[in-house]
């Protein structure tokens, strides 16, 4: 008998409270037993990553090649993660800076010359093999942009200014055209409207467009096209499948061989920036081109998308503006001011298992130096670099060598240092306890001043904290850690190191190992029998039990053996589990008949009430 009469337990469903009796077994043992169900959990717990190409922006460990961010590193090449590239500064013949930021980077084929331009000069880069700037002998101010057309290089100065041409690079004649016929803010090398020769298409802010065969002193311009009104201003040309599409500040506007202006994007009008298509790439069968904050991509005259590096990634904390945009063959180049850092992604369009998407690297990290255009130049067959503005002023310029594979090109060369950051790892249950012991490494190219030292932040961290000493051993190694890191959520990075630009470490394998303890769920299973009094008679007690089936309260439990009541604080809360209370048959020894009984699974469930 229980320490209540006959009574063990007391409960409480809804307002309604029973005190129960406990069945027992032939051997006179209580029907009563406290279980705790263990639910599925890692064992051992495991994070690992051997494939980066996904690229940047997840958050949480979702899908397995992706990550959440970096800086100067390179993830594309596919079971590989390794330093990004290194930035070679330039500057004038004498070491100094620019007379001010470049404005525009230009190929000239018929000098086999990389031009820049600034707002005060044009400068020639290899000239006499000096690897640095020399400024041009003609000094042409206020350069909005430069255009090759045939042999003759263009320099546009402005909707107010003459332009310049040049057939050498280095001597420049100003346009002697008269009025607005010599004035220019930028040009395009394109067919004619009606795609049966090539010529040079200019504009002038705010709102006119010329063509032009022969735009030398000798030569003329066509009449005016007024693309949209005046009150806002053209920022860019650009050509898609021969089609002249016309940016401007409020619109996107095409224009058709029979001089017809068709708008294309008027929902500009309530997105105005001066960043909309100031920013302009060809990739593949695409158009990119920047778009206030983001980017945006025209694959057809029907398929007009906004895309880039920032945009539809998970939640890290990246907002930027597109100060840069290029493309070569295989990737898209992208600059974006973040606010403090400039970094310079690189992505592609891929097809993979699930679909099309995105890959963005953070490639390029330029910190906070100043970056106002990039630009994809190929020097030589062998000699291909992606130049950009450069410099705590941006008045300098750098480079960064561009390779198929760099871990497999001797012209290659790796910044000094660089990190990855992986997702967050939740594992089964981001609630439950995780233990990590050691870290298993693949990797090559590491040594003496060229490692891989791994990293963690949890989810209430602000920073990254060392998780081992460097690694500088190649091959499959695990390293321990020198005491056993605690956690909920985490992320682990990796951060690369190199004394040698030609040496980059690798990483081909990250696996963190450790334990996980599963929060286990208690478990009361009871037997309970009836009395003759008519509230302990099997129907009254049966209904009683049932309605905890269906109730959408907790229950209170009391154990009445132990001191325990339902009328203070010494309850625990609990469920009745779904199928129970089950009614059953209580077998006693011989000669006495079986005795009707209900059995309960009541599952703990932790609460708090004020």
């Amino acid at each position: 008998m229980g320490i209540h009469g006959k009574n063990e337990h007391e409960i409480v469903i809804g307002s309604t409270t029973k005190q129960l009796q406990l069945a027992r077994d032939p051997n006179g043992a209580a029907m009563y037993h406290v279980i705790e169900e263990i639910p599925s959990y890692q064992n051992p717990l495991l994070f690992e990553q051997k494939d980066w190409r996904g690229g940047h922006g997840q958050r949480d460990s979702d899908q397995g090649d992706m990550y959440y961010d970096g800086q100067s590193i390179d993830t594309t090449i596919e079971g590989k993660v390794f330093s990004g590239p290194l930035i070679n500064e330039v500057k004038e013949s004498d070491d100094t800076a620019l007379d001010s930021a470049p404005v525009c980077f230009k190929w000239f084929p018929a000098t086999s010359e990389l031009l820049c331009a600034t707002s005060g000069k044009i400068y020639r880069y290899n000239v006499s093999s000096n690897l640095k700037w020399t400024a041009a002998t003609t000094t042409v101010a206020n350069v909005t942009d430069l255009e090759v057309f045939g042999a003759t290089i263009y320099a546009a100065t402005g909707s107010s200014n003459d332009y310049y041409y040049s057939t050498g690079g280095d001597t420049w004649t100003l346009s002697t055209l008269s009025g607005t016929s010599a004035h220019a803010q930028a040009f395009l090398t394109a067919p004619n409207s009606a795609g049966t020769a090539e010529v040079l298409w200019k504009f002038i802010q705010p709102n006119e467009v010329y063509s032009a065969t022969d735009p030398s002193n000798t030569g003329s311009w066509s009449s005016v096209a007024y693309i949209g009104d005046a009150s806002s201003n053209i920022t860019n040309f650009m050509l898609l499948n021969d089609n002249l599409l016309i940016g401007r500040v409020d619109n996107l506007y095409y224009y058709d061989s029979d001089g017809g202006v068709h708008e294309l994007m008027p929902e500009l009008q309530q997105a105005r920036s001066t960043n909309n298509f100031k920013y302009i790439a060809q990739w593949q069968s695409g158009l990119y081109y920047s778009l206030v904050t983001r980017l945006g991509e025209i694959i057809s005259s029907n398929f007009i998308d906004r895309m880039g590096p920032l945009t539809r990634i998970k939640d890290i904390g990246r907002v930027g503006t597109c100060v840069g945009l290029d493309a070569d063959d295989d990737f898209l180049y992208v600059a974006m001011d973040e606010g403090t850092d400039t970094i310079i992604y690189k992505g592609r369009e891929v097809q993979r298992e699930g679909g099309l998407r995105w890959e963005w690297c953070p490639w390029v990290y330029l910190g906070t130096n100043q970056c106002s255009t990039i630009k994809v130049v190929q020097h030589t067959a062998t000699d291909k670099r992606l130049w950009f503005g450069y410099g705590s002023s941006g008045t300098t310029t750098g480079y960064v060598t561009i390779t198929d594979d760099p871990t497999a090109d001797s012209n290659a060369r790796f910044a000094s240092s660089g990190l990855i950051r992986m997702s967050y790892f939740r594992g089964t249950n981001q609630y439950w306890d995780k233990l990590f012991q050691s870290v298993i490494t693949e990797t090559k190219g590491c040594a003496s001043g060229k490692t891989v030292t791994p990293y963690y932040r949890k989810d209430t961290d602000a920073s990254s904290t060392a998780l081992t000493a460097a690694i500088s051993t190649n091959g499959t190694v695990k390293t321990n850690l020198t005491s056993a890191l605690s956690c909920n959520k985490i992320l682990f990075e990796l951060q690369f190191a190199t004394d040698s630009s030609s040496v980059t470490p690798e990483v081909s394998l990250f696996q963190a190992r450790g334990i996980e303890k599963p929060e286990t769920v208690r478990i009361h299973e009871c037997t309970y029998t009836f009395g003759d009094r008519p509230s302990d008679r099997a129907e009254t007690i049966r209904t009683f039990l049932r309605g905890g089936r269906t109730s959408t309260s907790l229950i209170k439990f009391a154990d009445l053996r132990y001191g325990d009541k339902t009328s203070d604080t010494s309850y625990t809360w609990v469920i009745m589990q779904p199928g129970y209370p089950e009614e059953v048959e209580i077998i006693h020894e011989k000669g006495r008949q079986p005795e009707l009984g209900l059995r309960c699974r009541f599952q703990e469930v932790s609460f708090t009430v004020s």
